[in-house]
């Protein structure tokens, strides 16, 4: 181990980066559709049997409005970092959506049909606790088609590829043609 590794280990930090995401479907009236909130129960047999059980009380419950924790990539972590130094020219400014499981560097199987393919996002920033800690990305999306979704992410480029900096994967979401899905995603630095 070099010096400076030896050196870090020993400096505790209390900073990391986190986030969340809120999900709205709506139908072409501007109604709200439900959607399954899931819980701690269903992510574990999401992540150990590969299963989307949505079983109201034992599994989550349904409601119209979703907020997911979300996951910041490694390659995310290393964005950032260059964002504050600024040796990148690539700030993460596209949301996607998907319907495999992602992984820690891309989608599992990115949407590009019926209304669903990525795009830029309005980004602000934003005070959740300390003024200015936390960037916030916010798309609309209008379907032209049935889709599938159980996937999302951001992204440095808007139209493919890139990095991404933060992803989440959620019980089955199922749009119908003119339906709309608003995506709020937040991450926070602490």
């Amino acid at each position: 181990m070099n010096q400076l590794n030896k050196m870090a280990k020993n400096f505790k930090s209390e900073s990391k980066i986190t986030g969340w995401t809120k999900m709205r479907l709506l139908d072409k009236y501007g109604n709200a559709k439900p959607m399954f909130q899931e819980n701690f129960l269903w992510r574990l047999f999401k992540k150990y049997f590969s299963l989307d059980l949505q079983i109201p009380f034992l599994f989550g419950n349904w409601t119209t409005s979703v907020i997911k924790r979300n996951t910041v990539t490694t390659i995310g972590k290393q964005i950032s970092a260059q964002q504050v130094g600024g040796t990148t020219s690539a700030p993460v400014t596209a949301i996607a959506l998907g319907v495999g499981t992602p992984s820690a560097t891309a989608l599992g199987s990115e949407s590009t049909t019926n209304g669903g393919s990525r795009g830029a996002a309005t980004v602000s920033n934003q005070t959740t606790t300390l003024t200015g800690d936390t960037e916030r990305w916010v798309k609309t999306f209008t379907f032209s088609g049935v889709l599938v979704l159980i996937e999302e992410g951001l992204f440095d480029n808007n139209t493919s590829g890139g990095n991404m900096l933060a992803s989440q994967t959620f019980s089955a979401v199922t749009t119908a043609n003119t339906d709309t899905l608003q995506i709020t995603h937040n991450v926070k630095y602490a």
